[in-house]
């Protein structure tokens, strides 16, 4: 008689698996360095990669009905075989929204604070005044695509003194927040903002959203920060706005080609911060990761079906 298994593809604590293997003392736990054979009888997986998409695809996975991604992105996985199949997928969102809405501000002060020159000029022995430097207080932030992160950056940024503008697809009220306003009206208010910060998630919609066209409504001088994903920006009209003055400073954690290429001319223009896409990692994430995880190894056995951060295969988030 064959036994059930799940699949652990991802880094957790040994306390964290060893509470997932007494929820489920029927189940084996099996890693993804196993054999082919093993995977038959896997039912649920913590993390995914390359190699379960083509086990998925040449049908070793008949058992699979649920997967628990690591990230909030879930672009990269075969989410139309997911649907078609049956399978239940949960992401991790919520779990990064303290690191990341921490890192917008710290860009922001970097920038506005002249963090950044003083670094600079400190090898040099260089002593250097501005009267230019800004702050925060009385400034508009449009935070777009706000969901977790975005509730959590509005609230450091009210935090601040600044004024904040929700942008979300069903243009739902953020509790807390100053306006919030329809993804389909966004053109008609970007040029409130001081500063522009992208969340959105990568789908068909939000391909290229930050093109020309919205970078010309912006205000001039406008900082902009992405966090979302790479695709939802047109490089070469950023690097327009930014050669033009309409953007004053980005700061870039995600990006189309991840690691950016070592040609790319993003790394050597002077009004970019690039990061490696580190603004969500913190040193306490699998701990945060197996809240998740838990929650919903505990419905999946209850129920037969994840309850917390259940991914809509339409919208793709």
């Amino acid at each position: 008689m064959s036994t059930k298994k799940w699949l652990l593809k991802t880094r957790l604590k040994e306390q964290h698996i060893e509470t997932l293997k007494g929820l489920y003392p029927d189940h084996e736990m099996v890693t993804d360095d196993a054999e082919t054979e093993a995977f038959g009888e896997v039912e649920w997986t913590v993390g995914w990669n390359d190699r379960l998409t083509g086990l998925l695809e040449e049908g070793q996975l008949p058992s699979l009905r649920w997967v628990q991604a690591i990230s909030a992105g879930v672009n990269s996985l075969p989410l139309a075989t997911f649907e078609r199949r049956g399978i239940y997928l949960t992401n991790a969102s919520g779990i990064h929204a303290e690191p990341i809405a921490e890192y917008v501000i710290g860009v922001l002060l970097s920038h506005m604070r002249g963090l950044k020159t003083a670094i600079l000029n400190q090898p040099q022995r260089k002593w250097e005044q501005t009267t230019e430097l800004q702050e925060l207080k009385g400034k508009t932030m449009m935070i777009v695509g706000a969901g977790h992160i975005g509730n959590r950056l509005g609230e450091l940024a009210k935090a601040f003194g600044m004024k904040v503008i929700a942008v979300n697809r069903s243009g739902k009220e953020l509790p807390g927040l100053d306006v919030t306003v329809k993804m389909d009206n966004i053109g008609t208010v970007i040029d409130f903002a001081d500063v522009v910060v992208d969340v959105l998630p990568q789908t068909d919609e939000t391909y290229h959203v930050f093109d020309d066209a919205l970078f010309s409504r912006m205000k001039k001088g406008v900082l902009f920060v992405n966090v979302g994903r790479g695709v939802t920006v047109d490089s070469d009209s950023l690097v327009k706005a930014l050669d033009n003055g309409t953007v004053a400073y980005a700061a870039l954690d995600v990006f189309d080609e991840e690691p950016l290429p070592a040609e790319s001319p993003l790394w050597k223009h002077e009004k970019i911060l690039i990061t490696p896409h580190f603004s969500g990692v913190v040193e306490h994430f699998r701990d945060n990761l197996f809240e998740v995880v838990l929650e919903n190894a505990k419905s999946y056995k209850k129920d037969g079906k994840p309850s917390r951060n259940l991914i809509d295969f339409e919208k793709k988030y």
